[in-house]
């Protein structure tokens, strides 16, 4: 078999298990009931918690942000993340966010089969 004929071969084999090239992965949002400023949160959280879902093989962080109340001030900061794996990888990031400090308050946000789920970190 020439190459390009192995390779055809082998990528529609690839193409035809499930879940290995969808791609599906879960958007989790996590609001971390913390006041801090941007630079504290990537520090703290977002590095630390992108290093190790890395390391997993779970995912990774995808961005953050900060709520402002009405005098500008932050109320609560978000970590925008993509895991590959949900059945591990929630646990995964409660665990991690509770290592690292994150307040009793602190939720994860995602959906699953088109429910949306709302669930506190230490629960």
């Amino acid at each position: 078999m020439k190459p390009l004929q192995a390779l055809i071969a082998a990528l529609l084999i690839i193409i035809s298990v499930p879940g290995i090239t969808q791609g599906k992965s879960t958007f989790v949002f996590a609001r971390v009931t913390e006041s801090i400023l941007p630079i504290e949160r990537e520090n703290k959280y977002e590095d630390p918690l992108d290093e190790a879902l890395k390391q997993a093989n779970l995912g990774e962080v995808t961005g953050g942000g900060s709520s402002l109340s009405k005098d500008r001030k932050v109320e609560w900061v978000g970590i925008d993340i993509e895991l590959d794996n949900i059945v591990n990888g929630i646990p995964f990031i409660k665990n991690k966010l509770r290592q690292l400090g994150a307040p009793y308050d602190s939720t994860l946000e995602y959906e699953t089969d088109g429910k949306k789920i709302v669930t506190r970190i230490y629960q």
